[in-house]
């Protein structure tokens, strides 16, 4: 009488995706441990001096080390902020990344 035939997988096909899915796991970390997070700031639109920058006078950051009321620049994509139309005086809730000496805005909403 023959032996049944094994229903079960090679063993190289589960060692290989072993090594896929521990792979995928890695670049995943990678990529969180190289970005930095983002920050959520509040705060009060000073001016918009060029298309893609705002000034913003806004509550303390302690994550990036910001007191209170410091003017802070924040560089943005000018399409991000035509959708919201910040004006002087609005109050705003932005998300931010710092990506070497600047700050860049991430999301932007307006609040009431």
């Amino acid at each position: 009488m023959g032996r049944a035939p094994r229903a079960a997988a090679p063993r190289w096909v589960l060692v290989l995706l072993f090594l896929v899915l521990l792979g995928a796991f890695g670049a995943g970390i990678w990529g969180t441990l190289l970005r930095p997070p983002a920050y959520e700031v509040r705060g009060t639109i000073v001016a918009r001096p060029a298309p893609d920058l705002i000034l913003l006078r806004h509550e303390a950051v302690t994550a990036l080390g910001m007191s209170a009321m410091e003017l802070m620049a924040v560089d943005a994509d000018p399409a991000l902020l035509d959708a919201v139309g910040p004006r002087p005086g609005d109050r705003v809730k932005l998300a931010v990344r710092p990506q070497g000496e600047r700050i860049v805005l991430l999301r932007i909403e307006r609040e009431e």
